[in-house]
């Protein structure tokens, strides 16, 4: 077996790495097969460098000639598409202890290019290129077996249709996502009722459809009113939390993970409709566009007990800051109210005549010097809350993990067409 990975092939003005990679198989098959899907992998969201969304790809295949003639191959082919690629490889098991640790810290960390080159040299494996070559060789051990995973259908457009608005019926989408089982992930919006498939972006992906189950994708195509000029299926750890490790030591600018915190003080709303929470030492930032992500933010008070994941980002005031992808309610703390008491002759709530004065009923003329009444309030606030437009490696609350699968050798024109 044969690892082939590649990251970077697109730019900020096109191209994508999932498309470049689609073209690679078109060019070897006849010559290669796969043992796998390809493999989609998104690496640590909070890396500022990245072009779009930090994915590489991984290509496992049953190749029969030189480990350094594919490299070059590839690499050359992804020199004359664009971007600054990066290209690795290895034979054998990719899943060896140092790959698997290089790709859980490039989900969680920055990982320096001589880290990364350094431990893929000494295991005997292959690299070249440009900034692309770190997530190309952490990726390598990506999807692991027994690693949760799913799937994603891409369409990619015509040169001719690139620079128009891309045809996505969402009516069609609403009709094919009722018609499966509860395997898709995201490809509408629940709450516009808008496809969520289609990026918005200068790259040639015309839509692409998620979920756990491979076959039930093709379905979408029906929602297509643009015609493809090809389509791919990849394997990935998309929406698996695959970066939910704990923030551990201090927490540095680009890091990713987990941390949990109590309140030291009830949130902050701030202009924007943006949402501070305060633990100790640290802030999560749950911003507006989050929607219900933002909304459970707000319910939250002193003393409740939370687990964040998110992005670390420069630090306020002197204080690290997480942007936050998802909150985890650990628990909750007593939350109290005073109220005026009621009157003991009609029961109506009575009001104050100001401070030592006692309070007065409305109603009835009462008059007394009763004290004011404390209440607990219970809250039902509970469980995991995602952001309105789930981020690529989140995981919906209501998605169980899938570990099992069972490789096997596939065609290129199994994954791949037309």
């Amino acid at each position: 077996m044969i690892s082939l990975a590649v990251d970077s092939a697109d730019s900020y003005g096109g191209g994508c790495t999932t498309h470049f990679s689609a073209l690679l198989l078109r060019s070897l098959a006849g010559r290669a097969r796969l043992l796998d899907y390809p493999l989609l992998v998104r690496l640590n969201p909070a890396i500022p460098w990245k072009t779009r969304g930090n994915a590489a790809v991984v290509l496992r295949l049953s190749y029969e000639g030189k480990l350094s003639s594919l490299l070059e191959e590839a690499y050359e082919l992804a020199r004359q598409y664009g971007g600054d690629p990066g290209v690795a490889a290895i034979e054998g098991n990719p899943w060896r202890p140092e790959l698997r640790a290089l790709y859980h810290k490039a989900l969680t960390a920055v990982v320096p290019k001589d880290v990364a080159t350094s431990t893929l040299e000494a295991l005997g494996g292959l690299w070249v290129g440009g900034k692309g070559v770190v997530g190309a060789i952490a990726s390598l051990a990506a999807l692991a077996p027994g690693d949760d995973h799913t799937y994603e259908l891409l369409f990619y457009r015509r040169p001719e249709a690139l620079g128009r608005e891309r045809c996505v019926d969402s009516r069609r989408v609403l009709q094919v996502e009722a018609s499966l089982p509860g395997i898709t992930i995201f490809n509408y919006s629940p709450e516009t009722l808008e496809e969520t498939a289609s990026p918005g972006g200068p790259d040639p992906v015309l839509a692409g459809f998620r979920g756990d189950v491979p076959g039930h994708l093709a379905r979408f195509s029906e929602a297509l009113c643009e015609e493809p000029a090809l389509w791919a299926i990849f394997r990935s750890n998309q929406h698996t939390d695959a970066h939910a490790a704990p923030l551990t030591g201090e927490l540095r600018p680009y890091s990713a993970g987990t941390l949990e915190l109590e309140l030291v003080e009830d949130p902050e709303v701030i202009p924007g409709g943006h949402v501070i929470v305060r633990g100790e030492g640290v802030e999560a930032a749950f911003y507006a566009e989050t929607g219900v992500l933002n909304e459970a933010s707000r319910l939250l008070v002193k003393g409740d007990r939370v687990r964040v994941l998110g992005t670390v980002r420069k630090r306020r005031r002197g204080v690290p800051v997480i942007n936050a992808e998802k909150l985890w309610i650990l628990e909750l703390a007593e939350k109290k109210l005073e109220l005026n008491p009621r009157c003991p002759r009609c029961g109506s709530r009575m009001e104050s005549l100001g401070r030592g004065r006692g309070f007065r009923c409305r109603f009835c003329g009462y008059r007394g010097l009763e004290g004011k009444v404390t209440i607990s309030l219970r809250r039902a606030l509970t469980g995991e809350f995602t952001p309105r437009r789930l981020p690529n490696l989140v995981r919906p609350p209501w998605r169980r993990a899938q570990r099992e699968f069972e490789p096997r050798t596939m065609k290129v024109e199994e994954i791949l067409g037309p």
